[in-house]
Parts: structure tokens; sequence; C-alpha cells
């Protein structure tokens, strides 16, 4: 497969992410049980919960219609996340990093794309059974944890791979991305320690150095080709 052909791929599996995000943000509000933050995405605080109190902030303390309906929101906006969203973007940052396979930080980037969609189904493993457990986490508590540093960490170091690969060239609007890139990466390690504090903003500053590989995409797939001299 060439390199534009790559880009091509991954811009059309980029503009499919928007269109889930965009369809995502259309659904009607998770309706949460506890005192979770007005500012943080329920399903965002669900992937970064460290304890059962979390789980409470989200599921209530206790069983009821408001924890049974929330539960099925969360269920069903997993099995999207299993069945389109994470081979979506996952082929986004794949292709996008094909495309550059001739550099080792592209390689790198592509492998651990791969990991952290495999982090990313094992994360919604654990969600499916702690969204019916809340109450008694036990060990699927640990197994979320691991899935879900694994994968947005994951995530992170391939934003700033992808923006130390755009910075080589040097250009302006090279610092820029390098920039945008490495908030998420930030933003992506400080979720390790203090998930509550950075959770609310975690996607976001991600979404950032997507948007920059996006451009790339766009701009590649129709950038002429240059004659052999």
């Amino acid at each position: 497969m060439s390199a534009r052909t790559s880009y091509r791929v991954s811009l059309i599996a980029g503009l499919l992410v928007i269109a889930l995000t965009v369809y995502s943000a259309m659904q009607p509000p998770v309706p949460v049980c506890g005192d979770l933050a007005k500012n943080y995405t329920p399903i965002i605080a669900f992937e970064l919960v460290r304890s059962t109190a979390d789980l409470h902030a989200i599921f209530g303390n206790a069983p009821g219609a408001c924890r049974t309906a929330i539960a099925a929101r969360m269920d069903f906006i997993n099995t999207v996340d299993s069945i389109a969203f994470i081979p979506i973007y996952g082929a986004f940052l794949f292709f996008f990093f094909l495309a550059m396979r001739d550099s080792g930080l592209a390689r790198l980037a592509a492998a651990l794309t791969i990991i952290a969609c495999a982090a990313d189904y094992v994360e919604n493993y654990a969600l499916f059974h702690l969204s019916a457990t809340p109450d008694e986490p036990g060990q699927w508590l640990t197994l979320l944890n691991w899935a879900t540093e694994t994968k947005w960490v994951g995530l992170g170091i391939v934003s700033a791979l992808g923006g130390l690969l755009l910075f080589n060239a040097r250009s302006p609007l090279s610092y820029i991305a390098l920039l945008l890139c490495l908030i998420g990466t930030v933003a992506s390690l400080v979720s390790v320690v203090h998930a509550a504090v950075v959770g609310p903003y975690l996607s976001n500053a991600i979404a950032l150095g997507w948007l920059v590989f996006l451009i790339v995409a766009a701009r590649e797939s129709v950038r002429p080709i240059r004659a052999a001299a």
C-alpha cells in the first residue's frame, strides 16, 4: 500500500471518528445517579474510576431505577465503542503512521496503537462487569485500572511520537503541531496519578493531536505527486 493510499484510509477513518463523536454528542444526557462533577463526561469518569466511591458518584450508592437506567446507557455506549469506535480510531491512527513506515518512530507508534486498542477492549470487558456490580467491584476494578492506564498512556505516547514526526519538518506549523500533540501526552500521564483532576479534559486533550493528524492526512491525500528529477 502506497503512502498516499494509507493517508486516504486514515482520512476516511478520521472523518468517521468525527461522525461518531457528533452522533454521541447528539444523544440525550446520561442520567447520573451520584454527585459526579457536571463537567465530567460520565463515560470517561467510568473509565477512570479508582474506587467504589468513584463508582457511586456515577451509579449512586443503592440499587434503583436510576442505576438501572445509567447501567443500560453505559453498556450501550461501550457496545458501540467495541463494535465501531475502537476499530475506526485504530484504523485512523494505524494507517496514518503506516504512511510513514520508513521511520522507526512511525513503526513504534503503529505498534502502540494496536496495544492501546487491545487495552480498550479489555477496558470495556471490565466496564461491562462493573456496571452490573458497582457496589462490589472486586478484581474488575483492578483490571480496569491497568487497561485504562495502558490505553490512555499508550495514546498519549502515540500523540507525542506523531508530533515528533511532524516536527522534523521544522516549519512554523510543525512547532504548533508538536505542542498540540504534547498536550494529550501530558494529560494522559497526569491521569495515572490524578485521574479525577485531568479526567474531564483527557479526551479533548488527546483529540488535539488527532485533529493535527487528520489535517495532515487530508493534505497528503490530495498533495500532487512530485515528478522524478
